[in-house]
């Protein structure tokens, strides 16, 4: 059943819908989001950011989890199924990680600025981009429906506890601890990356808040200039590491690690001593 709604989804296919729907799977994906929250965390919000984090990376944790569980297929490959964009189509296929992180993500956006046109706006770009991993053939119907589920529950849940908890940084070790004894078990390489990434995140918090504590409160250019440089960094710094470090899960997981906690933690430190 799932197949013939693939099939039917598909028999719209144009060289447009191609390239319209590749377009629309990106706004679900690390390379859309990460310098997004780059962009909040460094320039506008720091707090909001900081749920944001918090959020997305809870989000993807639960979500490789449970890819890892239930270990079912993608349709990839499927009798006239045709698959799309295919590189980012990573581990199992239940439930789907870009529609998970998009209910995350844009709901967040919602809960923080609550404004009509921005939940309209959260609404379709959750749909489009679950849309677009069933025409891209990437994902069925279920993982799809289930992904942006999970997504906006666990937005609201950690929107909850982020602003009702008073010790955050206990709440985030807490989640770091329940999810540790999963590396013994789970084989998922995008597992170990995200654990990484929240690792990194965690302590980037920790020490941002004893040590730094930036202000997003600057001039325009300032603000441009501590952005530019520093999604210019973080990309430096992903391509350096995967150059010198061994392809193993482990080493993924720290090299993730390096990452997020260079960007939450390390960068805010440069910028806050050159006084930008």
């Amino acid at each position: 059943m799932e197949l013939e709604i693939l099939k039917s989804i598909q028999s719209i296919n144009n060289n447009f819908f191609d390239v319209f729907f590749e377009i629309i799977t990106i706004f679900g994906e690390e390379l859309f989001i990460i310098p997004v929250l780059a962009v909040i965390y460094w320039g506008i919000d720091k707090r909001f950011g900081e749920y944001m984090g918090f959020s997305i990376f809870s989000s993807l944790l639960v979500n490789n989890f449970l890819k890892d569980i239930f270990k079912f297929n993608r349709p990839i490959g499927e009798e006239n199924i045709r698959s799309l964009r295919v590189e980012t189509a990573t581990g199992y296929s239940f439930p789907s990680g870009h529609s998970q992180g998009a209910g995350t993500f844009y709901s967040s956006l919602s809960f923080y600025i609550r404004k009509k046109i921005i939940y309209f706006f959260s609404f379709i770009m959750i749909i489009l981009i679950g849309f677009s991993r069933l025409y891209l053939g990437v994902h069925y119907p279920k993982d799809v429906l289930v992904g942006i589920i999970l997504g906006v529950f666990i937005s609201y849940i950690t929107y909850f506890f982020y602003y009702r908890v008073l010790s955050r940084n206990k709440m985030y070790i807490i989640l770091l601890m329940i999810f540790a004894p999963l590396l013994l078990f789970v084989e998922s390489a995008d597992f170990y990356k995200i654990y990484g990434s929240y690792f990194g995140f965690v302590l980037g918090i920790i020490l941002e808040k004893k040590y730094i504590n930036f202000n997003t409160d600057i001039k325009f250019i300032k603000k441009f200039l501590r952005i530019f440089l520093g999604i210019g960094l973080i990309f430096i710094l992903k391509i350096s590491l995967k150059i010198f470090f061994v392809d193993h899960v482990i080493f993924d997981m720290i090299r993730y690690f390096f990452i997020v906690f260079f960007g939450i933690g390390i960068y805010p430190m440069i910028f806050n001593k050159l006084s930008f």
